[in-house]
């Protein structure tokens, strides 16, 4: 065995660089200091929330009618509800530059009624000419956080794009394919601060990915909000193992082409209110205690005992695909084979 006391000096710097001993040049996200969210600035002790479960439908809109107009029916029936949050779906509100005269109309809509008011739509990016299709990286899926005072409070990029619709594993992108293949991804989910207490968002493929609900959570969110629409059924178990992961209340809203708009609170993970009928239109209300869920994060040990130096294996690209070389990956036929 070594005798490090017999070591020269010299000897015992080289075996404690060699060892880790003396401090790294620099720390690593994992090992820097932990991040303090802010205090609230703004908070109630419960919220009362409505999703509004429809779908647009471009007939219907009179002449000098816009997309606002088919909302305001919604808003009218959540204002009766005494709601302070109205949740919309994906897509609802179309194009729109910000500002425009479309958000303006939204944001009057919402201090009329005395709503906060979430709802999804394309936005065009600002310089961009308005065509059909868009030219590529000239818009984005973006979700609008618009205050009960009329303004514009935050907005939420969706961070993955759904593509691959003819493929039976939603991968790869077909040949060309535009829509959100070409869209610009947001960098990091939306979070936004109302009257009540903190929001996250994400929408619709974002759920697909748990980090997408941590992350808001991690920031400060008490409420996430998950903005969909597409067919089938908003998974209930992904919304209430969310509730659980990230202590929050979770907001899911889907179009009537689907279902599965819901409400989740913690603790508990139980669904509050949920429209479960496929082609339904419903608004479904609930009110969340928030007082509750702040005592329950304060003290939640998830948060306490989290290890990032553990979970770098997330934030580094793997291919996992590459342990098949000998299957063959899903292959669009080439137009030759698919004309027959």
């Amino acid at each position: 065995m070594m005798n490090i006391q017999k070591l020269p000096l010299l000897n015992l710097c080289i075996l404690s660089l060699c060892a880790g001993a003396l401090p790294a040049a620099a720390a690593s996200p994992a090992s820097a200091p932990p991040r303090a969210v802010p205090p609230l600035r703004q908070f109630k002790d419960s919220v009362r929330v409505a999703v509004a479960q429809m779908t647009l439908k471009a007939e219907a809109l009179k002449p000098g009618e816009d997309t606002v107009d088919a909302l305001i029916p919604w808003m009218k029936r959540a204002a009766g509800e005494k709601a302070d949050l109205l949740v919309f779906p994906e897509y609802l509100l179309g194009d729109f530059y910000l500002p425009d005269r479309l958000t303006d109309k939204l944001c009057r809509e919402a201090k009329r009624h005395d709503l906060n008011v979430i709802v999804g739509g394309w936005e065009r990016l600002p310089g961009t000419v308005l065509q059909h299709p868009p030219e590529p990286g000239t818009y984005a899926n973006t979700v609008l956080v618009v205050a009960r005072e009329g303004k514009i409070a935050g907005k939420h990029r969706k961070m993955h794009a759904a593509v691959g619709a003819s493929s039976p594993y939603f991968w790869p992108p077909e040949p060309g394919e535009r829509g959100e293949n070409t869209m610009v991804l947001g960098a990091e989910n939306g979070l936004v601060e109302l009257d009540f207490g903190r929001v996250g968002l994400l929408t619709c493929y974002d759920g697909y990915f748990f980090e997408s609900f941590q992350m808001p959570s991690l920031r400060g969110a008490e409420v996430l909000v998950w903005v969909n629409s597409r067919g089938g059924m908003v998974e209930p178990h992904i919304i209430q193992a969310a509730s659980f992961i990230t202590c929050t209340h979770v907001v899911a809203a889907n179009s009537s082409h689907g279902c599965g708009s819901a409400i989740c609170s913690y603790p508990g993970w139980k669904l509050d209110a949920v429209a479960p009928v496929l082609g339904s239109e419903a608004l479904i209300t609930a009110t969340l205690n928030l007082a509750q869920l702040r005592t329950q994060r304060l003290n939640n040990r998830m948060f306490h005992q989290r290890r990032p130096e553990a979970y770098q294996t997330l934030v580094e690209r793997w291919e996992p695909w590459k342990a098949y070389p000998q299957l063959k990956p899903f292959a669009y036929p080439s137009p030759a084979a698919a004309a027959h």
